[in-house]
This record gives structure tokens, sequence and C-alpha cells, in this order.
């Protein structure tokens, strides 16, 4: 194998079989040989149920505390004698406008016509519309 000015700036790999492995190891012949330890068995599900109702009782025990002392406040504010009665005056005054109208300009007619129009008059609807809407051409 040749190795050319480039080659050290590039990395190199090595496998373990190219490197001689020196190894010692330490023995104490006074540790002496120990079996393999069995792990620890392991725990059951039934742990999670007691944690959840030991929470539950826990907060059933402070509500029922936090109502008790409640329930007591309640009792002595109900064994306290009425505050006297409280006699309040109060005066309002109110104006009154008055509007006096004269008789009606056009008064209602208050009988039917006897006669009824034969003919019906000619209306220029569409004229009235444009003029309503002001799109009607200016008269020349």
């Amino acid at each position: 194998m040749t190795h050319g000015p480039g080659d050290e700036q590039r990395p190199r790999q090595y496998f373990p079989s190219e490197r001689p492995q020196h190894t010692t190891f330490d023995y104490d012949p006074g540790y002496g040989y120990q079996e393999p330890e069995e792990p620890a068995p392991a725990r059951e599900r039934g742990g999670t149920a007691v944690i959840v109702l030991s929470v539950l009782f826990v907060l059933a025990l402070l509500a029922a505390g936090v109502l008790f002392f409640l329930w007591r406040g309640a009792v002595d504010e109900a064994n306290q004698p009425p505050p006297p009665p409280v006699t309040q005056t109060v005066t309002t005054t109110q104006q009154e406008t008055v509007t006096e109208t004269q008789g009606p300009s056009n008064p209602l007619p208050t009988q039917l016509p006897t006669e009824i129009p034969t003919e019906v008059p000619d209306i220029d609807v569409e004229g009235w519309f444009n003029d309503l809407l002001g799109e009607r051409a200016p008269a020349q």
C-alpha cells in the first residue's frame, strides 16, 4: 500500500482485525463466583387502583371538612337576631307635559261615496317610476 501526499488529510477507517487487542483482566481469586441475580418481580397493576382510591378518599375528607365549616358558619348566622327594620322615605317629582292640538286639517270622510266611477284614469306608471328613481331624460 502506497501513501501519497493527499492521504494524510483523508480520514482513515480502522477495522478491529487490523489492530492487535491488548486486554488484561484483573482477577481477584477472593472475589468468588456469584450466581446471577434474578430480576425483581414486576409490580402488579393493583397498585394504581390503591393509589387512585386513596387520593379519592383524601379528597372526600377535605370536602367533608370544608362543608363542616361552611355548615357551622351558616348555623351561627341563622342564630343571630334579625336586624331592625329601616324606614326610608322617598320623594319623587313627575312633570307632565300637555300638548294641545287643533282639529285635523283634512277630516276623514264619515260616509262612503254613493257613486262608483266606471272609468279608470289613464296613468303613465312607467314614467312615474322613472321620475321617482330619477332615470328620466331631461326634456328638450
